[in-house]
């Protein structure tokens, strides 16, 4: 395991409209943060979900510009996730063993976003990354170090109607899910583990990510149709599955109830599957 690293930090969800996007989350019971514009050369924007120690950003383009090109180019085809940071106490440190065993990446780079507090003032969110460039195809890999952990973690934006506390694993279906896996898995300096047929998963230090074949796509969760674009999966962890449940009804959000966990499909949910299983405060499953 690379000594740098320590699980997911954050998942990336492209979306087309931020507003839109704002809305969908809070419907499905999340507690959504107000807008943030990154800095103007980026020309991007986002609505964080912060979890306890994770979290996901509704990530978008405000102003087009060379920075997101590439962000635009994807949401031309698809939302979902394109993206997973990866949490490191340094990201210089990680930059440089990812060099060290032959994987190329970026410089780091000082990254900012505004931040609205509570009390109605607004700080600023100060985080350095390093992307990978040449391992990881269908999702973006790249180190995160946040260097303003008070003005990320604000406790108010913690709190979920759905009883979300966390990140459980991020998965993306692949044709070749096994050399997609073992491709990555020379990230974290990890071994991939196979489970049913077609699914290999990739510890990271922490919430692990997932690759499934599309057959075993198709077994995991029946009747949800597999785009042409590909998927992609957030499981995320909550307290209650029944208060999750209850909140949905509310919201008037079909959902699926499986074996492993409450199923919202894409087209409810920015592109992504989503899906909400119960687990004890310890991420042990309940």
């Amino acid at each position: 395991m690379r000594s740098h690293l320590n699980g997911i930090d954050h998942c990336c969800v492209l979306v087309r409209d931020f507003d839109r996007a704002r809305d969908t989350f809070t419907r499905l019971g999340f507690t959504v943060s107000p807008f943030g514009r990154h800095a103007t050369e980026m020309g991007t924007g986002n609505h964080n979900v912060l979890f306890e120690q994770d979290y996901f950003e509704l990530l978008g383009v405000w102003e087009p510009t060379e920075y997101n090109e590439d962000i635009r180019a994807a949401l031309s085809v698809r939302e979902g996730i394109a993206a997973v940071a990866l949490r490191t106490d340094d990201t210089a440190a990680a930059a440089a063993e990812w060099q060290a065993t032959g994987l190329a990446t970026t410089e780091p780079q000082t990254v900012r976003r505004p931040v609205e507090l509570p009390d109605g003032t607004e700080t600023e969110a100060v985080f350095s990354i390093a992307r990978l460039t040449d391992v990881t195809g269908y999702l973006q890999l790249f180190s995160s170090q946040i260097l303003t952990p008070e003005h990320t973690w604000i406790s108010e934006l913690m709190k979920h109607p759905n009883t979300a506390w966390g990140i459980d694993h991020v998965a993306i279906v692949a044709e070749d899910a096994e050399t997609s896996a073992a491709n990555v898995a020379r990230v974290f300096e990890t071994e991939p583990e196979a489970h049913m047929a077609g699914s290999y998963e990739v510890p990271t230090g922490g919430s692990p990510i997932v690759y499934l074949s599309p057959a075993s796509f198709e077994e995991t969760y029946p009747g949800i149709d597999l785009p042409p674009t590909g998927l992609t999966v957030l499981a995320v962890k909550v307290f209650d599955e029944n208060t999750a449940a209850a909140h949905l009804r509310t919201s008037g959000i079909p959902f699926m109830t499986t074996e492993r966990g409450l199923v919202v499909a894409p087209e409810h949910a920015n592109g992504i599957l989503l899906v909400l299983r119960a687990a004890t405060h310890s991420g042990e499953d309940a």
